[in-house]
């Protein structure tokens, strides 16, 4: 068996879903962050945004399904996980019912060092930028 990391440059995967006020709420009682930003419309009518907003993280978390799939797809001999993210950021707001994809695209491998690195993109129905970061998977030689 080879220890190989199964990736090319340019591999690449997508999910999309439709974020619900469920989403929302279920996310807050896991993590407990009950913020106005999430939680109260009439305090968010008096802000810029004019409505909720989507926790950041859980937008984020919609990428993190993105690395799971194409771990999946690339069907690995070796075990992987993930290693971290670099330069994440949250470049615009996501409200509740929009439909994001996320979309996560290898850039780099590193066969020395059993890693990958990929973008990790995530857009809103619009095909606006609203979560990048790059993410390095490590792969576990048997």
């Amino acid at each position: 068996m080879t220890n190989k990391v199964p990736f090319e440059v340019g591999d690449t995967i997508s999910f999309t879903k439709t974020i619900s006020e469920s989403d929302v709420y279920l996310f807050a009682g896991i993590t407990g962050d009950f913020s106005q930003m999430h939680m109260n419309e009439e305090f968010m009518k008096t802000t810029p945004y004019k409505t909720r907003i989507v926790h950041g993280v859980l937008t984020f978390a919609l990428g993190c399904t993105a690395s799971t799939m194409i771990q999946v797809q690339a069907r690995s001999p070796i075990p992987s996980m993930s290693y971290g993210y670099d330069r994440l950021r949250f470049v615009k707001p996501v409200f509740f019912g929009d439909t994001v994809t996320a979309k996560y695209t290898i850039s780099e491998i590193d066969q020395e060092n059993l890693k990958s690195y990929a973008k990790m993109e995530v857009f809103n129905q619009k095909n606006e930028l609203c979560v990048v970061a790059q993410h390095i998977l490590k792969f576990i030689p048997i």
